[in-house]
């Protein structure tokens, strides 16, 4: 279910609950008649009815404005209890605004406007009176209500920005623009058998910061890091794992395609005029592997890969138990 649709089920849901316990605290209040209480009865049926309607109702299919029928339900039994009631028409005509704000809380902008050409009469009929005095105050409370669920509704919008981006911030490696190490921790969790855990070093990177100085170096972080994020395959994923080293996640490639995809990229780093090679090793899960071993077999390939003259890659071979084991059987150069 999408975020913000699932939470709107869920919204609306507790709204009808909440309108059935204020209902049912306030109109004893009003010392209802045998028939009020009958028809109070069949107002909570209704609301029980629509809840459990609503579990059965595949939301993720269908469009972001469908919960709005959740309110809609809310004001339609209001309007029918008011209506036959009478006395309790002012307990119900109260709750209207509820429906509002939910619409401006988690529904999309002017969704509001949906709302108010059924909940307007609804208001009108739940106090019985036509008259024109009647008429005039659900006609200010009916642009209260749309006020109110625009404001309500922008603020949202405004809050789940910021809310994203600051995620996506805290993610994301200032230099290099790919995903940091608590991005990283976070993917791993996601890996599985089949999927390739490469570790990249920039070779000589000390050298290259020593010689040319650490703003020279840190160009060439950010010049790999968008050469990574760019080069990759969708659903693959590039972090900065500290200093000049980087980890790729590669879903369902294996040890062959992995190799395949690295060679790529030295390739494509070589033609943009890489200041720099880099060396990288590889180790892809199978069922008895955990994406921590296998990122300690990745990096231990790394410095395999390094002890063999650089500017290549090594792989390990996923097995039971695996630690810093490093498997000798690929080696890629140019």
């Amino acid at each position: 279910m999408k975020r913000t649709g699932g939470l709107a089920v869920v919204a609306g849901r507790a709204l009808l609950v909440v309108t059935g316990l204020v209902v049912a605290l306030t109109a004893p209040l009003l010392s209802p008649s045998p028939g009020d209480w009958t028809a109070l009865a069949v107002f909570a049926l209704a609301l029980v009815a629509a809840l459990a309607a609503s579990a059965a109702v595949p939301w993720e299919r269908l469009p972001d404005r469908a919960p709005l029928a959740l309110p809609l339900v809310q004001v339609t039994a209001l309007a029918a209890l008011g209506r036959t009631t009478g006395d309790l028409a002012a307990v119900c005509a109260p709750l209207f605004p509820l429906a509002f704000v939910h619409v401006g809380l988690h529904l999309p902008r002017r969704t509001a406007w949906w709302l108010l050409p059924a909940a307007a009469p609804l208001h009108l009929l739940t106090g019985g009176h036509l008259d024109p005095r009647a008429v005039a105050g659900t006609t200010a409370a009916a642009c209260a209500w749309v006020l109110v669920a625009e404001v309500l509704a922008d603020l949202t919008r405004r809050h789940r920005a910021v809310a994203d981006r600051l995620s996506r911030d805290a993610r994301t490696d200032a230099l290099t623009t790919v995903g940091n190490r608590r991005d990283l921790e976070d993917r791993m969790t996601l890996l599985g058998p089949g999927d390739t855990v490469v570790v990249c070093d920039l070779d000589h990177f000390k050298q290259l910061n020593d010689t040319h100085g650490h703003a020279r170096g840190d160009q060439v972080l950010r010049e790999f890091g968008a050469m990574l994020a760019g080069s990759l395959r969708r659903g693959d994923h590039a972090a900065r794992f500290g200093g000049e080293e980087f980890v790729l996640l590669l879903h369902g490639s294996g040890t062959g395609p992995a190799l395949d995809v690295v060679d790529r990229l030295r390739a494509t780093w070589a033609a943009r005029g890489g200041a720099t090679t880099f060396s990288a090793g590889c180790a892809t899960l199978d069922d008895a592997t955990t994406a921590e071993q296998a990122l300690v077999a990745a990096d231990a390939a790394l410095y395999a890969a390094k002890r063999a003259g650089r500017d290549c890659t090594r792989s390990a071979e996923a097995a039971d138990a695996w630690g810093p084991r490093v498997g000798p059987e690929t080696t890629r150069q140019r």
